[in-house]
């Protein structure tokens, strides 16, 4: 049976006389595994793009084998700034998960590159991870506040779609907490048994030092992210588990792609300027580079996919220029990556708002807390004073742990709010005490990893091995390339 909010997305575009067709798949977040899935190419996918402008935002609607180009894009709309919306921005305007947009959106203007109507059909997200729509494409002409535009580049998609290796990078500023796990490494472990990826999980130790940080702190986070994602269950004999720094080719890779990359591109970078304001006696080489350092560490292992938020689309842009431009320059063979959404659930903050995440006091539980500190935190979560009446912001965390830690009690607990009976002590101590047994399986395997350190060493040292032969390989294709040997 057809998901209720899909059929009436569905009548909706009825009604505008936008004709389509409704295309049944597995649950599939990135818009690759969907087209391959259904059989069809990059080419005829609908990419939509929430983007945010000092004039407000704007859905930017692009094939799937096309990059948004900013330049044009900021002439079209008239904007001096354009950076794209972050996760929880483009949940709440959409209101859906990113990887399910469709092409109606409530927002002021929507730009649909021009290059979309070369094709005659055309597939475009449903609001759900489960269907898919194929659209006659002269109907998309038919879409509200919309406007017809040339505002992307083609990128090389058959380069893309060469690369199963998957990269992903966390920072070493301290160990994971439950919406990493969740949200990101219980997808790392379903991409890893599939089989069908190659995965480089990597703490960017370096990357940590583009901005003020503990050296002590550093030398000790890193390792435990290390045992945290070897507790959580990521296999080192199917995965490379790296430091950073124990990979120095990365670092002179990022140097050689600094030969290609203008300072100015550097400068206007939003993610940039937001930390230049973060950190106005910190301003230095190292952070105006940290794009270019995160190419490398994609690029040196020719990785097509990459698992990063939304918001890393920006950096992920620059990796894909430099790609084309050392292609283009020096006959390199280095794919575009593209962001690539692992399963995973969204796990809001303990405050009550945005996600859970480390920069945020009070926003998170860490995976080894105790009993006691996971009830404290949960009690903390701001709640209305009596029951009934519309949900806080604070409740629906809540009840969105309810769904994810005791979903059979859940019910119950709803009833009593809706009754005003209520109370929310009881519910945040019932699910403090399932978040803890939900953990506890992992904290007491995370004991045993921690006091074999013969054993985490070994993984690090193996890990560095393995990559460094990759990455090897890649800087000296690159120096030869480069007329460098």
């Amino acid at each position: 049976m057809l998901d209720k909010n899909v059929l009436e997305y569905s009548e909706t575009l009825k009604k505008l006389g936008i004709n389509h067709s409704i295309l049944e798949h597995p649950e599939l977040v990135t818009v690759e595994d969907v087209q391959k899935y259904l059989g069809f190419g990059l080419d005829e996918a609908l990419a939509t793009l929430i983007m945010k402008t000092e004039k407000g935002f704007v859905a930017i609607v692009r094939r799937g084998d096309c990059a948004l180009d900013s330049k044009k894009t900021k002439k079209v709309l008239g904007v001096e700034s354009l950076s794209m919306a972050t996760d929880d921005e483009f949940r709440q305007i959409t209101g859906v998960v990113p990887g399910a947009a469709h092409i109606l959106h409530p927002v002021t203007k929507v730009i649909i590159d021009e290059k979309v109507f070369e094709k005659e059909k055309i597939n475009g997200g449903s609001g759900s991870l489960l269907y898919t729509f194929r659209y006659d494409v002269g109907d998309l002409k038919k879409i509200p506040q919309s406007q017809i535009a040339d505002v992307t580049k083609l990128t090389v998609s058959t380069v893309i779609n060469k690369s199963n290796r998957v990269f992903s990078g966390i920072r070493a500023t301290g160990r994971l907490h439950l919406g990493n796990y969740l949200g990101a490494v219980k997808g790392f472990l379903e991409l890893e048994k599939t089989g069908k990826y190659e995965t480089v999980y990597c703490v960017v130790d370096v990357h940590s030092i583009t901005t003020p940080y503990d050296k002590e702190a550093l030398a000790k986070n890193k390792r435990e992210i290390i045992i945290d994602y070897l507790a959580a269950g990521l296999d080192p004999k199917k995965s490379i588990i790296i430091y950073q720094s124990d990979v120095p080719e990365h670092i002179e890779l990022a140097f050689y792609f600094s030969s290609v990359v203008n300072v100015a591109r550097m400068l206007h970078l939003p993610t940039y300027k937001d930390k230049i304001k973060q950190h106005p006696n910190a301003v230095t080489m190292a952070l105006l580079n940290y794009p270019v350092l995160m190419a490398a560490d994609i690029l040196i292992y020719k990785a097509g996919l990459v698992p990063v938020g939304i918001d890393q689309e920006p950096h992920l842009e620059v990796t894909r220029e430099i790609a084309r431009k050392m292609n283009q320059l020096y006959g390199t063979d280095f794919p575009e990556p593209v962001r690539f959404a692992t399963k995973g659930e969204y796990i809001p903050s303990l405050t009550g708002e945005g996600k859970m995440s480390k920069t945020i006091a009070g926003s998170y539980i860490n995976l080894t807390d105790s009993l006691e500190e996971i009830r404290k935190k949960v009690r903390s979560v701001p709640t209305a004073t009596t029951a009934g009446g519309e949900m806080s912001s604070g409740v629906k965390t809540l009840f969105t742990f309810a769904n994810l830690f005791m979903p059979e009690e859940t019910v119950k607990y709803k009833k009593a709010f809706e009754d005003g009976t209520l109370k929310f002590v009881e519910l945040k101590d019932a699910l403090a005490e399932a978040i803890y047994r939900e953990l506890k399986p992992f904290q007491e395997r995370r004991a045993k990893i921690a006091s074999d350190t013969k054993y985490v060493d070994e993984v690090i040292r193996d890990g560095a091995e393995r990559a460094r032969k990759i990455a090897k390989a890649t800087v000296d294709e690159v120096k030869k390339k480069m007329g460098l040997i």
